[in-house]
């Protein structure tokens, strides 16, 4: 067994863990080896007649037992929007385990003020949902069930169909602990439904870099062949936004939204992007992405028990 397993804190094989050590410590890597840019806070991919307004959100990471409070900013950015995406990186449970992530129920009563919760998409397909496992897994997603959130990513429901005409497809490419109950990376193909928008929401690349690495780019440029749409998610810091042309179609590839939100005063932890893509036919019938916007948000503290998520005009990890 490789050291980065016991220690069970990084997903990645032990040369990789050690790079990720280092990032830990000096800072996030900044090599655009790809040369991948940002899009404009305010581009039109496609012309189209949109028919639905969609929001997503990365990491929804543990707070540490404090109480997340959503700044207003953030909710009027998503406010118009039809449905809400994110990604659930942590067990809702009252166990703890050294490195392991956990929400408390108040992560719930926290996206309800953001959005109403049965128009809220969450994917359980991450490195940490098999932190604590299976049974306070399907503990958890019960919690967020009950509650009237719609869960994805995990064998029990890979995906979700949103609509009759779009479908949001969960999977990850890491996992800290071994577990047989969430989606594959590389299984993401099997679950594309023909005549609809299929968006392809994974757990992928590599934590505390700027930029994806060049077999990302690759990778995600392969899968937009298949998919319509990439908003990908894990480097708990914003990568970019950016488009890949298939054909005469504009194709959106959101490398990494960062996080979400976090617990703890960590400047590489603290940033974020929200996504907004509005969703329609084209001309020829086609389902496309016509206007997006996308903005930084970043954490603060707001006292010993409060942290809040709000936008922010730029993003500075150092």
């Amino acid at each position: 067994m490789m050291l980065a397993d016991k220690i069970n804190f990084s997903p990645y094989p032990l040369k990789e863990n050690m790079s990720w050590i280092k990032r830990f410590i000096v800072g996030p890597a900044i090599k655009n080896e790809g040369n991948i840019n940002y899009i404009s806070k305010s581009y039109l991919l496609n012309s189209i007649t949109p028919r639905y307004t969609i929001s997503f959100i990365g990491d929804i990471m543990d707070m540490s037992l404090k109480d997340l409070i959503i700044d207003k900013s953030v909710k009027n950015f998503v406010k118009g929007s039809d449905f809400l995406i994110g990604n659930f990186e942590a067990t809702l449970t009252s166990e703890k385990k050294f490195a392991k992530k956990r929400h408390k129920r108040q992560i719930m009563d926290a996206l309800e003020t953001l959005f109403q919760s049965k128009n809220t998409y969450l994917s359980t397909a991450n490195n940490h949902s098999g932190d604590y496992g299976q049974l306070w897994f399907s503990n958890s997603i019960d919690q967020l069930k009950e509650r009237g959130f719609n869960v994805f990513g995990n064998k029990e429901n890979p995906f979700q169909d949103i609509t009759n005409e779009l479908r949001v497809i969960g999977s990850t490419q890491w996992s800290n602990k071994p577990c047989n109950y969430l989606i594959k990376f590389e299984d993401s193909l099997q679950f594309l439904k023909t005549d609809s928008f299929n968006l392809l929401f994974p757990h992928w690349g590599y934590e505390m870099e700027l930029y994806p690495r060049i077999k990302t780019i690759n990778h995600g440029r392969i899968l937009l062949h298949q998919f319509d749409a990439l908003i990908g998610h894990h480097s708990h810091c914003p990568q970019p936004v950016s488009i890949f042309s298939v054909g005469n179609v504009n194709k959106l590839i959101a490398y990494s939204l960062g996080n979400f939100c976090i617990g703890i005063e960590n400047k590489m932890h603290k940033y974020g992007i929200v996504v907004k893509i509005n969703i329609g036919r084209n001309s020829e019938g086609k389902w496309l992405i016509g206007k997006l916007d996308w903005t930084f948000i970043g954490s603060r503290s707001l006292s010993e028990q409060e942290y809040t998520v709000e936008i922010v005009d730029n993003y500075n990890p150092n």
